[in-house]
């Protein structure tokens, strides 16, 4: 497990899917975050990923209610005009080295980067890309 310092974090879809799934090391990691203070944040586009999945799910309304709880218990961080130059920049510079990264990715990125919150998340490959981000690997 990574630092536990941070004061605030910001929750990658890959972790909010893995703890509505009940993955013990993901919720037990969730929970050591919780004891430590750390604030718990995640973004509306990792929202809008989460509906959409409980949208095309075969239990809907069971995973639509997960989903709103789960999102009750998180500060969700918008996109801001600051956020969506940064994500803009990131792009640009990231596309100019052969580096793309999917859309929403970005836009998540820059909203933890600007809030100045770790990204936790199992997808490190190519958030680790983006200079300035602190990402942290969820077990």
């Amino acid at each position: 497990m990574e630092s536990l310092e941070a004061s605030a974090v910001c929750l990658d879809t890959s972790v909010l899917v893995d703890n509505l799934r009940g993955r013990r090391e993901t919720v037990d990691y969730i929970r050591k975050l919780e004891a430590a203070g750390t604030g718990l944040s995640t973004t509306t586009i990792n929202s809008f990923e989460l509906f959409y999945g409980a949208y095309r799910s075969v239990r809907r309304e069971k995973n639509l209610a997960a989903t709103k709880a789960l999102l009750r218990r998180l500060v969700v961080a918008e996109l801001s005009e600051v956020a969506s130059e940064e994500a803009g920049k990131l792009l640009a510079m990231l596309e100019s080295k052969g580096e793309g990264i999917d859309f929403r990715d970005i836009l998540i990125a820059a909203i933890s980067k600007t809030q100045e919150m770790a990204l936790v998340t199992r997808d490190t490959e190519h958030f680790s890309r983006i200079p300035g981000l602190e990402v942290l690997e969820a077990p």
